[in-house]
């Protein structure tokens, strides 16, 4: 029998013949991207044809209707000599239930909205975004200090900002509805917006495996989780100081504190947490310290279009908090342009760290740093000989090399000796080897 060229996906579902289990594929596919499903068509892609006069697509056409109020497109096809009921079905403007049932597609099934996502959802189709929703709160519940503080940061791009008129500068800055706070009003300028919503908060944990050693938590506005988070950074994280002398006397000496992690890429990646966190899902932020590592953790995978991998390169904003986003861009801690990630990127590898890693994990995105491998303390750890410390000092300075030009740093060995320690170096994961044996270059494993 003949086959489709396809197979079921995200927006395309197969059924040999018309059954009322079809209307969950429909609602689901109007509540996610739409899709199709084409009756006469086997689940391993099989053409068998299906029913296909006027009288049965009336009854699909009524039974769709009837139970889940939307009109799809539904046309007859022919496919290899065989009649295929094609029924198209668009993106819904509201969400459409089944039987009392609210399910989306992802990949190949049917599942049903949880109820953080579906209030994600309501929000999505109508236009707003939760930021921009009227709280229970008024200018009565505002913090005058916490509003003086941005107008002093916002200064550059809002020079007539009056902080001693509270209702109409919030009103300026589209924070009020009618008397009431938005919701981004309340995380921005509110007294103790974990009153409304205790979710709205940054905890830091020190982890020696499952172990936890320490545990805080940061409170207050956006700006004092900021400021708290990077006060912790500046207790719990190690420094060391790099002394220049640019001339022979005291004032001369110029000295550069290096932090394990560079702390403008540590606060862009709080920063960012901040502003594009899903303030619908309880949990916190989370930022996490071990031995090698640094993950920052904020609630919302990455709104569409938006990849993980699309974050390492230029890209565009897509702003879950547009309200919040913008405050944070009139005190000058963001550009617009979804730069945050590159920056994080371009400040680690100056100081010799590793990439980042950005990832969708655990109903979030996670925001991975990693420590430098490649330090004297930890080659020593690892059990290499000085000899083999040196070849990873030489392969930090250079994009590859061959084994002779390597062997131009190491006259008093033979390239063998040489040899047999960048195969040690490659089997501990540290360099990796590429090419054929004339032409094989050697690098960092990272």
């Amino acid at each position: 029998m003949p086959k489709i060229n396809a197979a079921e996906s995200q927006t395309l579902e197969f059924k040999r013949q018309w059954t009322d289990r079809a209307l969950e594929d429909l609602a689901a596919f109007a509540n996610t991207d739409g899709g199709t499903l084409l009756l006469g068509v086997r689940d391993d892609g099989e053409i068998v044809g299906a029913r296909a006069d006027d009288q049965e697509l009336q009854r699909i056409a009524n039974r769709i209707a009837a139970h889940l109020g939307i009109t799809p497109s539904i046309r007859v096809i022919e496919m290899q000599g065989f009649p295929v009921v094609e029924i198209r079905v668009d993106p819904a403007q509201g969400l459409v239930p089944y039987r009392g049932r609210y399910l989306r597609r992802v990949g190949t099934t049917n599942r049903d909205f949880s109820p953080d996502e579906l209030a994600q959802h309501v929000l999505m189709r109508s236009g707003r975004s939760w930021d921009s929703l009227p709280s229970e709160w008024t200018v009565e519940d505002v913090d005058l200090e916490a509003l003086r503080r941005f107008a002093r940061l916002a200064q550059a791009r809002l020079p007539h900002f009056d902080p001693s008129n509270p209702e109409q500068s919030l009103r300026n800055l589209n924070l009020l509805e009618g008397e009431q706070l938005k919701n981004a009003g309340v995380l921005l300028f509110g007294k103790q917006p974990q009153r409304l919503f205790p979710q709205a908060q940054v905890r830091i944990g020190i982890f020696r495996g499952t172990e936890i050693l320490d545990s805080h938590d940061f409170t207050g506005t956006l700006w004092d989780q900021l400021d708290g988070a990077m006060a912790r950074f500046r207790q719990v994280l190690k420094v060391r100081f790099d002394i220049q002398v640019e001339e022979p006397s005291l004032e001369g000496l110029q000295r550069k504190e290096i932090w394990e992690y560079p702390l403008e890429a540590l606060r862009e990646a709080v920063v960012n947490a901040l502003i594009h966190r899903d303030y619908t899902y309880p949990a916190d932020i989370q930022i996490r310290l071990e031995g090698d590592r640094l993950e920052v953790w904020s609630p919302g995978e990455l709104p569409p279009p938006l990849t993980p991998e699309a974050l390492y390169g230029p890209h565009s904003s897509v702003l879950r908090n547009p309200l919040i986003a913008q405050a944070f861009y009139f005190a000058g801690v963001i550009e617009r342009w979804g730069t945050g990630t590159t920056r994080i990127i371009r400040l680690c590898h100056e100081q010799g760290l590793p990439k980042p890693d950005f990832a969708n994990w655990q109903g979030g995105v996670r925001v991975t740093f990693l420590q430098d491998p490649y330090t004297p303390e930890r080659m020593r750890k690892m059990g290499l000989s000085e000899r083999q410390t040196r070849i990873i000092t030489i392969l930090r300075s250079v994009q590859s090399a061959s084994l002779g030009e390597l062997h131009r740093f190491f006259r008093d060995i033979s390239t063998k000796t040489l040899q047999r320690d960048l195969q040690a170096l490659v089997e501990k994961g540290l360099v990796k080897a590429s090419g054929e044996k004339k032409g094989r270059r050697y690098a960092l494993a990272r």
